[in-house]
C-alpha cells in the first residue's frame, strides 16, 4: 500500500475516533485577545492545500506542515480546483490577496456557501462570469473527496500550539486599541488569520467586507519563527503587520473616495514607478495608500514603541523609495494635535494630507530628496540623445564614404 494511502487511512480512523458528526462546521482554531480575533480558519487553510498542489509559487513547499499536508492530498493533485487555482492565476492574476479574499465570503466548511456580495475588485481579479461560483463549487468538492475535515482535526492540537506561543510573544501593546484611538474611528470586527500553509516566510495580505454595521477587517499572516518546533507569529512581527494590513481598511476606502483627487498629483509617481513596481505597487493609487499607511506606522511606532524605532522605520521606508513619506509623517503630527483638540476624525482630515501631495508635486518635491529619480525622469531624454548620436554618427560616417568613394574615382 502507498504511504499516502496509509496515511488517509489513518486521517479517517482519527476523525472517527473524536466523534466527529457528519455535515458539522469545521471551525476555526481561536482565540480573542480583547478585539482581537487570532485564529487559524480551515477556509485559508484549504485554499493553500490547492495551492500547493497546483503550480502556485507563493507557499514554501518544503515548510515542515506544508510537507504533511503534500503528503496527505498528493492523490487529489489532479482535482478541478487545483486546476482552477493555475488557470485563474495565469488568466485573469487571481492570486495574493485576492485568493484568501474570496475566501471570507464563504461560510465555514462543509457548507462552503457564498454568504456576502462579492466585491467589485474580488470580480475583476477573477475574470467575473461564474469564475468565482465554479471554483466555490470545486473547493467544496475537493473538501468532500480529500476529507480535508480528517487532516484539519489531526492538526487541531498543532494549531492551538501555534497561537498559544504567538500570544504569549505578543507583549502589552493592545493592537487594536491604540489603532483606534490614532485614527478616532472603529471598524465591526479585526481578525487576524495565521496561516501556517503559507510556509513561515512573514507575509501577510489585508481584507474588508462591508457589513451591516461596518467593515469585517482580516489580516492573513504566515508565521515567522519557530520555538520548540512550534512555528508562531514573532510579537513584533504581528505588530508591524496589524498596523500595517488594518490600515488599509482605514485608508484604502478614502484613497477610493476621492480618486481624482489622488489622480490630480499622479506625477508623484514617474521618479519612483520603477522601485515601486518592483514591490507589486504598480500604480499611483497603490502609492499613496502606501504611503499614508507607512507613515501613520511610524507616527505608531514613536507614540508606542519609542523614538529610535520610528527614526529607523522612516530610513527604511526611505530607503525602500517613499520618497514622500517624510511630509506626510508631518502632517499626520497636525492630525494628531487636531484630534486630540477638535475629536477630529482620519476620514475628516484624510482631505488635507492631499493637499501635502499637491504641494510635492508642485515644489518638484524629488529634487530636493537624494533619490534615483532624475535617472528615471530623463530616460526619453536620454534615449532621445542616444539617437541623435547615431544620427549625427550615421551622417559622418556617410560623409567619410562619400569622401572615400571619390578619392578612389580618380
Amino acid at each position: 500500500m502507498k504511504k499516502s494511502s496509509v496515511f488517509l487511512s489513518m486521517m479517517f480512523i482519527l476523525s472517527l475516533n473524536q466523534g466527529l458528526i457528519k455535515g458539522a462546521n469545521i471551525e476555526p482554531v481561536e482565540r480573542a485577545v480583547g478585539k482581537l480575533n487570532i485564529s487559524i480558519d480551515p477556509r485559508v487553510e484549504i485554499l493553500v492545500t490547492i495551492q500547493l498542489l497546483s503550480n502556485y509559487p507563493l507557499p514554501n513547499r518544503n515548510f515542515p506542515h506544508n510537507q504533511d499536508i503534500l503528503k496527505y492530498f498528493e492523490p487529489f493533485s489532479s482535482h478541478e480546483a487545483v486546476t482552477l487555482t493555475d488557470s485563474l492565476r495565469r488568466t485573469h492574476g487571481f492570486s495574493y490577496d485576492a485568493p484568501v479574499s474570496y475566501m471570507m465570503y464563504l461560510s465555514q466548511l462543509p457548507e462552503l456557501e457564498q454568504q456576502f456580495a462579492y466585491s467589485d475588485y474580488l470580480l475583476g481579479r477573477s475574470g467575473r462570469g461564474d469564475n468565482l461560483e465554479r471554483y466555490r463549487k470545486s473547493i467544496k468538492q475537493f473538501a468532500e473527496i480529500s476529507n480535508f475535515e480528517a487532516f484539519w482535526n489531526s492538526k487541531i492540537p498543532f494549531y492551538k500550539q501555534i497561537l498559544d506561543v504567538t500570544i504569549a510573544d505578543m507583549g502589552v501593546i493592545d493592537l487594536v486599541k491604540t489603532m483606534e484611538e490614532y485614527f478616532n474611528e472603529t471598524q465591526e470586527s479585526y481578525n487576524v488569520i495565521i496561516a501556517p500553509a503559507f510556509g513561515g516566510n512573514g507575509h501577510g495580505y489585508a481584507s474588508n467586507i462591508s457589513a451591516t454595521e461596518g467593515n469585517i477587517v482580516y489580516a492573513f499572516i504566515s508565521t515567522s519563527n519557530m520555538k520548540d518546533n512550534i512555528p508562531y507569529l514573532k510579537g513584533n512581527n504581528l505588530l508591524g503587520i496589524v498596523w500595517h494590513e488594518f490600515g488599509h481598511s482605514f485608508v484604502n476606502p478614502l484613497t477610493d473616495k476621492y480618486i481624482d483627487r489622488v489622480m490630480a498629483s499622479d506625477m508623484l509617481f514617474v521618479p519612483i514607478k520603477e522601485k515601486m513596481s518592483r514591490q507589486a505597487y504598480p500604480q499611483w493609487i497603490h502609492c499613496v495608500n502606501e504611503h499614508i499607511i507607512r507613515a501613520i506606522e511610524i507616527r505608531l511606532a514613536e507614540l508606542h514603541v519609542g523614538v529610535k524605532q520610528a527614526k529607523k522605520q522612516l530610513s527604511n521606508e526611505k530607503r525602500k523609495g517613499f520618497i514622500y513619506i517624510e511630509p506626510l509623517v508631518e502632517k499626520l503630527k497636525y492630525f494628531e494635535n487636531q484630534r486630540d483638540e477638535s475629536c477630529i476624525t482620519f476620514s475628516e482630515f484624510y482631505p488635507e494630507l492631499l493637499n501635502t501631495l499637491d504641494s510635492l508635486q508642485t515644489m518638484e518635491y524629488w529634487k530636493q530628496v537624494n533619490t534615483g529619480f532624475r535617472v528615471n525622469l530623463n530616460t526619453e531624454a536620454k534615449i532621445t540623445i542616444i539617437l541623435i548620436v547615431l544620427i549625427i554618427a550615421g551622417v559622418v560616417y556617410m560623409k567619410r564614404k562619400r569622401k572615400r568613394n571619390k578619392n578612389a574615382s580618380r
